[in-house]
């Protein structure tokens, strides 16, 4: 089904370069007996772009006189599937006879190329560059179909810009959701390992949560995402590693990810330790002074987050929706603070944490 116009709105879309296929067929015998070399491109040229009108420029240089076969509707939807064309076969002829490469243009009611081929009797079908080397069943067929009307297959050399691939573009990038997706690291991107770093051989503890592996991989596909990652190590400040060790562990785990095809474009963390809870466990933890403090950036505070958007150059208004996925109730009043929506990946399914991130 192609986009919906009124059958009067189309008919002022004219051309006395578009022809019926009893006068072209007409047409290109006389022209073929005056000595003409007749080039023929066909396809459903939907949405017509620079690639295609690349092809038609190129195409005329390689004959006298070109003509352009535009597929019906009904095989242009049999082929390409539901949706298409975009436009309708009379829209898609109107726009290829606006271009000053083409000379005729005629509607083929065929399913195949083949039998445009036969009927019209070209001295050339024209076909773009990445045609030269295919030997598929209906390209094959194709260049017999010339060849038994005494013609030839001739090719052009054009860069390839695909109109599918520019419909899913337009699908998929153009009108996507800005999406902030701030996710917790450890009980999340990972299984829960108490204090990873504090055992030298901590890349052996990492495992990635599956579930929330194939959530990001949703997220990003669906959503124009941003991936920020905050989390609470106050392993620092217990002396149990380091902050070069948690710098190492996020930047391990970022290539894990970016193997599955996901970037986090910020790492966040807070070695710090609240100086209330360092004086209540001060008889079984011996903290270190430089990370006891008052004041931290702890979740379920949202400074961390802040502090990403800043080196992001970004702001939180920039966002159409704001997620927070986490496991803990620190995560919780995380998404709180931001008034974000929670996606708690507690013993959840992927299909349920799907309709999760998909709530309004």
């Amino acid at each position: 089904m192609s986009l919906s116009i009124p059958e009067k709105t189309i008919s002022a879309f004219s051309s006395k370069k578009i022809l019926s296929y009893p006068a072209t067929i007409k047409k290109i015998a006389e022209l073929k007996k005056q000595g003409k070399k007749v080039g023929l491109c066909h396809g459903g040229f939907d949405l017509l772009h620079p690639g295609q009108m690349k092809h038609f420029e190129s195409a005329k240089k390689l004959c006298d006189v070109l003509f352009v076969s535009v597929t019906s509707d009904r095989f242009v939807t049999s082929r390409k599937g539901s949706g298409r064309p975009v436009l309708t076969d009379k829209l898609r002829a109107y726009s290829a006879a606006c271009i000053e490469f083409v000379d005729y243009v005629v509607i083929s009611d065929f399913e195949k190329g083949v039998e445009v081929i036969k009927k019209l009797k070209p001295s050339y079908y024209i076909k773009g560059p990445d045609f030269i080397n295919k030997t598929t069943p209906g390209i094959t067929a194709e260049r017999e179909a010339i060849a038994s009307v005494g013609g030839e297959t001739k090719y052009t050399n054009d860069p390839n810009l695909s109109t599918t691939e520019i419909i899913r573009y337009i699908k998929e990038e153009l009108d996507r959701k800005r999406l902030l997706a701030v996710v917790d690291r450890d009980g999340t991107i990972i299984e829960n390992m108490e204090f990873l770093g504090k055992n030298k051989n901590w890349k052996d503890e990492v495992k990635l949560i599956k579930n929330v592996i194939d959530l990001l991989i949703y997220a990003k596909t669906k959503y124009d995402t941003t991936f920020i990652v905050v989390t609470n190590q106050t392993g620092v400040a217990r002396k149990y590693f380091d902050c070069k060790t948690v710098e190492e562990i996020n930047a391990y785990l970022a290539g894990l990810l970016k193997e599955k095809g996901i970037i986090i474009n910020n790492w966040q963390y807070c070695p710090d330790a609240d100086s209330a809870y360092a004086k209540l466990k001060k008889d079984q933890i011996k903290f270190d002074p430089k990370y006891v403090k008052d004041v931290t950036k702890r979740k379920p505070k949202a400074d961390m987050v802040f502090d990403a958007l800043k080196e992001l150059k970004a702001d939180i208004k920039d966002f159409d929706s704001i997620i927070v996925i986490g496991d803990h109730d620190d995560d919780k009043g995380l998404a709180e603070n931001l008034k974000a929506n929670f996606v708690d990946v507690g013993d959840k399914k992927y299909d349920e944490l799907v309709k999760l991130i998909n709530q309004d």
